[in-house]
This record gives C-alpha cells, sequence and structure tokens, in this order.
C-alpha cells in the first residue's frame, strides 16, 4: 500500500496528518486529537510524548521536559531510556516514532516495528513561520541521521497561492504580505511577486493577534489568577496559549463573557468578565499601532505599490473584521485565509505528493514504491534520478448525490435562522453524538447536533446533505469527525 504521513511543526506543538493511496488526507489521531503539546516524559522503559508529559512538567517532575526547541540548545543536558544515555535532541525523534508506530499498527495493521519501515517510509515535514531555519535543519537531520531516506520538507505558502491564484485573489505579479500570529507573536513574509519567492520574513513579538483578542486573553487571565491566588504561572507565555480560545469568544460574544479557558497546565479553569470592560480597554490602547508602522515601513523599504499589494490574514487570531477593517483603510486589498482555503491547500499538499508516487524522487514506470512486508525485499526499489514532475492540475471533486431534501429552507446556500458555530465548547464531548449533515460533506462541512452547527471532516467518501452521521472523533479545536450512520435494511415485503 502507497501512503504518506505529514507533521506540521510549530515551536510549542506539532499535529499528524496521513492518506493512504486513492483516498483522501485525514487526521492521524491516537486518544481524540491528532494535535500534540511538545512535551516528553523519560523514566527507564517509560516513554510519554504529549499531555500526559506536560502535566508531570507542570508538576515538576525531574523526568518530564518542555520548551523542547529551546533546551536544545543546551548540549550537555541527556535523557536515560532503557538504560541509554541520549541527547535531549533526540526526545523529538522518540516522540514522532511512537506515532509512526501507531501508524503501522493501526492503519496499515501491520504488527512489526517501526525498525522495518524506516528506510522507505515516506515522511514530510510542514514547518510553520514561527520556525527558525536552524530549528527546521535539525528536525530533518533527527530522521535522516536515524536512516530515514524518504524525508522531505513541503512549502505550505507554494500551494497555498497556487489555491489563491485559482480563486483570482492574487495574481503572479501582485505583491503579497502574508501575516501569521503564533503565541502572540506577528510573522510577517513578504513575497514582492511569486515569481522571487519569499524575500522577507520577519517577527513582531506581542503582536499576533486583534487588539482585542489579546485584551481578552489578559482579562480573563487576570480573572483566574484572582480567583486561584496561589497559582504560579508565567503570564507572557499562558495569554499566548488561550489568544485562539479567546478569538473564539468574539465571534459570538456576549454582555457577559463566561467559560473554561484551559492554560498551558492542561487544567480548566472557569472565568467571568464584561464585555463593556474589554470595550472600554480598547479605546485606551496604542501598542496596536506597531503592526501598521511595521508595514508601512516594510512598503517603503521594498518599494512596494499598495493598489496592487495583497495582505493575507493566515491565522485565526488576527483573521477578525475588526483587524481587516483597520487595515482596509490604508491597503486595498485584505484576504483573510478561512478554513475552506487552509483544507483546499492541503489536499493539493497531499496531491503533489501522491503525484510524485510518494517518494521523494519519482520512481521509475511500472514500479511504484510500496512498503515491503518483514522479509520481504531485502533492498529497496531503485529509485529514478529527476525531480519531482510539476503538479499543474487539481484533482476533480467527485460528483455529488442528489437526494430529495430533509432540511429547512434555504436561501443563498444558508440556513434561514441557523444558529451561530459554537466557538468555545469542548468537542470531545460531543464523541459518540449524531447529528444531520447540513452542507455536503467532502473534505469538509457542516454537521448539526442537538441545534447547534459545527464544523465537520470525514475520512470516508462525501456524505451527502441531509445524512444521518456519528461523531468518531476530533481534529484540532475545530472540527469533529464524523462517519455516515448506515441505515438498517428494510423489511421483506409480504
Amino acid at each position: 500500500m502507497n501512503f504518506c504521513v505529514l507533521v506540521k511543526i510549530t515551536k510549542r506543538m506539532v499535529s499528524f496528518w496521513y492518506q493512504t493511496e486513492g483516498n483522501s488526507y485525514i487526521p492521524l489521531v491516537i486518544k481524540e486529537s491528532n494535535e500534540i503539546p511538545l512535551f516528553f516524559y523519560v523514566n527507564g522503559n517509560d516513554f510519554l510524548f504529549g499531555g500526559i508529559a506536560r502535566d508531570r512538567f507542570y508538576s515538576n517532575d525531574p523526568n518530564a521536559f518542555g520548551n523542547y526547541f529551546e533546551v536544545v540548545k543546551d548540549p550537555s543536558l541527556h535523557f536515560t531510556i532503557s538504560g541509554n544515555k541520549k541527547p535531549v535532541k533526540q526526545l523529538f525523534y522518540y516522540g514522532i516514532e511512537k506515532y509512526l508506530s501507531h501508524f503501522i499498527n493501526t492503519v496499515l495493521y501491520k504488527s512489526d516495528s517501526i525498525e522495518t519501515y524506516r528506510n522507505l517510509f515516506p515522511l514530510r515535514f510542514l514547518f510553520e513561520p514561527d520556525m527558525e531555519e536552524k530549528e527546521k535543519a535539525l528536525v530533518e537531520a533527527l530522521f535522516t541521521d536515524a536512516g530515514y531516506t524518504n524525508v522531505q520538507r513541503v512549502e505550505y505558502n507554494e500551494s497555498l497561492f497556487e489555491v489563491l491564484q485559482e480563486k483570482r485573489i492574487i495574481t503572479n505579479k501582485a505583491s503579497i504580505i502574508k501575516l501569521t500570529g503564533i503565541d502572540n507573536n506577528l510573522y510577517v513574509e513578504l513575497y514582492k511577486d511569486l515569481s522571487e519567492g519569499l524575500v522577507s520574513h520577519t517577527k513582531i513579538e506581542g503582536q499576533g493577534s486583534d487588539p482585542r483578542v489579546s485584551i481578552l486573553a489578559d482579562m480573563i487571565l487576570e480573572y483566574i489568577v484572582l480567583q486561584n491566588p496561589f497559582l504560579s504561572i508565567n503570564k507572557e507565555a499562558e495569554i499566548a496559549s488561550i489568544l485562539p480560545y479567546a478569538s473564539g469568544l468574539l465571534h459570538n460574544i456576549s454582555p457577559i463573557i463566561k467559560g473554561e479557558a484551559t492554560l498551558s497546565d492542561g487544567k480548566p479553569y472557569y472565568f467571568r468578565v464584561n464585555e463593556r470592560n474589554l470595550e472600554e480597554r480598547l479605546l485606551f490602547l496604542s501598542a496596536d499601532s506597531v503592526i501598521y508602522t511595521a508595514l508601512d515601513d516594510l512598503v517603503k523599504t521594498y518599494g512596494l505599490d499598495v493598489k496592487t499589494t495583497t495582505i493575507l490574514l493566515a491565522s485565526e487570531e488576527i483573521n477578525t473584521v475588526y483587524f481587516s477593517n483597520k487595515l482596509l483603510k490604508k491597503y486595498p486589498h485584505v484576504k483573510g485565509i478561512g478554513t475552506a482555503d487552509d483544507l483546499e491547500t492541503t489536499k493539493l499538499i497531499f496531491s503533489r505528493i501522491a503525484a510524485s508516487g510518494y517518494a521523494v524522487h519519482a520512481v521509475s514506470p511500472g514500479h511504484p514504491l510500496v512498503i515491503p512486508d518483514r522479509n520481504e525485499l531485502k533492498d529497496p526499489p531503485a529509485v529514478a534520478k529527476p525531480g519531482l514532475p510539476p503538479v499543474k492540475t487539481r484533482e476533480p471533486e467527485k460528483p455529488a448525490v442528489k437526494l430529495p431534501p430533509a432540511l429547512p429552507p434555504k436561501k443563498n446556500n444558508e440556513i434561514i435562522n441557523s444558529p451561530p458555530l459554537p466557538s468555545c465548547v469542548n468537542l470531545n464531548m460531543l464523541v459518540g453524538r449524531v447529528g444531520i449533515v447540513i452542507s455536503k460533506l467532502s473534505l469538509s462541512g457542516k454537521v448539526e447536533i442537538n441545534n447547534k452547527i459545527y464544523e465537520a471532516i470525514t475520512e470516508k467518501n462525501e456524505i451527502a446533505a441531509g445524512s444521518k452521521v456519528k461523531v468518531i472523533g476530533t481534529s484540532g479545536k475545530k472540527y469533529v469527525q464524523v462517519e455516515k450512520i448506515a441505515l438498517p435494511p428494510l423489511p421483506p415485503k409480504k
């Protein structure tokens, strides 16, 4: 079977996705999530990666490790596993292989160990803008040094721009400024035109969100600290960790904003703040002018024409109406990158991987790359030398299956008086629930569960509107993963 595993990496988090030949890409889930915080715990033969390791780290367990890309800067740090002393940089390698072993056992249904697959395993890395070049090189070296030969870095922006060109949002000769907020830092990527590639990559600390989002996150943390006086936290780090949650709250704001915010220790804390206080603080805010000054300097330094420059808002913390409207006062072309754009971009990335034969180099015709079983093919199949062939066309969408309407009347593709998308619900509570598809599920769509609408994805073929589905898991903080409920056969006619 041909396949590929894609690992998206930031400084604090990794997420896993995979595709098997002939199927759509889906998240690789362990314990109801495919997003894993970069925390590690090692004690004897025990190795833990993710949430449990994070809990032990914040309990000051000496065998737990966090802040991975900071601790690797000290070459003297080591950990011991199964009696063997290893440099601390190997923690990342052990953590990723834990997921690759899970993939082999639960997706490929093989009982073989990861050692059998290392040489040919199709592994791809997608690095977010907060990753420095030396950190990317470190990750790649960890796997190539361990014997992985089918490893490659993929570029998200390359596929994103192709998707946006097809939609006629950007052109090949236009200048593009892509803004991404991660951990409350703003990453600015400049493409003077697409033929030149990336010409500038800068970081603006403390500006990685809509001002209202950062203010709300600060107010939430103030309430939590006031109610929990013995809680010891790093305020800057905690505000950064709850920014995506605060952004979701602003999508459906009310006079009293309340809920439970999960801090970086993985524990939820109740809060209650007034929307009026948020607006009052916003009136006295002046720090948000930093980003506009930085953009003006960028335009001036590189001689950009404002009329032909497109600004892309590429993360939910800054992709807000408030932030967009402020930019539109000076820049006529401001575009938010939404869920649909991201899904189409990831689909294009996987289609390119598939077109390469799931190999770093295209394999010879008639000899597709196939991962062998144990004791099969002692030598790997020969690999041709030319690079990846360019992908000029997108995979055609499957035709929709027409069904009689089973939903309320629609107008302009929207349900009349439909409730807003919930933004701060714990999606894990929905696992096992039954809902109805309200917009066709191909890669993604919307489902209604208990009179509320949720973003959904499916690993199977497309599911038509009106079908009943069951929630079988979650993907990140936005999506529920569903599968169609098969209807029982009709009784025989008498």
